[in-house]
């Protein structure tokens, strides 16, 4: 199971495909799935273990942590330039929690994303659970 953060212009207003027809469906996935592929060429885009990171937010203070304690790996969600500051603090305190090197190579890749948001303005942080 997998985790997906990617740094992207705000959407205006997500639209449910409840009630969108399987074309439609299909022509929002492949959209995505392009947009996706662009930007983890650009390192916008981050793709994590779920089996990876919960564990790794629990040793860090779990649901206390006041970003990464929201962040549901089961549902979609959007980050705002607002909660950045906030953001950077949870993942120092994964760095402190962090005990191999797989930890501390997630920790560095959540610093660069977050290092890659602060230099482009205008771009939230979405994330898309299992």
């Amino acid at each position: 199971m997998g985790l997906l953060l990617v740094l992207r212009a705000p959407l205006p207003h997500p639209r449910s495909l409840r009630r969108a027809t399987r074309a439609q469906r299909r022509e929002r996935l492949r959209t995505d799935a392009e947009e996706w592929a662009i930007a983890e060429e650009r390192g916008l885009l981050l793709d994590v273990s779920v089996e990876d990171l919960l564990p790794l937010r629990n040793a860090a203070g779990g649901n206390r942590l006041p970003v990464l304690g929201q962040l549901d790996p089961w549902s979609d969600g959007v980050f705002t330039r607002e909660d950045l500051p906030q953001l950077a603090a949870d993942v120092d305190r994964l760095g402190a929690a962090a005990g191999d090197a797989a930890e501390r190579g997630l920790v560095a890749a959540l610093k660069a994303l977050l290092v890659r948001w602060r230099d482009e303005p205008g771009l939230v942080l979405n994330w898309y659970g299992d």
